[in-house]
């Protein structure tokens, strides 16, 4: 394998990734402090309350929440088409900060600029 010439620290990150059993922390020395710790005990999913030993945690503008399956992180997270209601899992299309599943969806508010192929 060729490396460029790197940081220490980030050849040593590229290493313990290229280990496929390793967690994939990328500041080794604040997830060791205790009170830093990934997941210290059990956490309660904001969406159905379950307790769970191994949640997701998922920070959104340095908030995290937690949650116990990708289900509930989607439901709460994940944008609502303005023209259907669904969760907008993919990138969806945005036009004038309004948010939709598709360009069909869109076409129904009244928006024609978008297109869902390119041809």
């Amino acid at each position: 394998m060729v490396r460029l010439h790197l940081r220490a620290e980030y050849v040593r990150m590229i290493e313990r990734h290229e280990n496929k059993n390793a967690p994939r922390i990328l500041k080794p020395d604040l997830a060791s402090d205790s009170a830093n710790q990934l997941h210290p005990g059990t956490h309660t999913c904001e969406v159905c309350g379950n307790e769970y030993d191994k949640p997701l945690e998922i920070l959104v503008n340095g908030i995290s929440h937690y949650f116990d399956c990708f289900e509930c992180a989607i439901h709460s997270l994940a944008p609502k088409c303005a023209h259907c209601g669904c969760r907008i899992i993919g990138h969806g299309h945005e036009a004038g900060g309004t948010m939709f599943c598709c360009a069909h969806c869109a076409q129904h508010e009244g928006v024609t600029s978008l297109k869902d192929r390119a041809n």
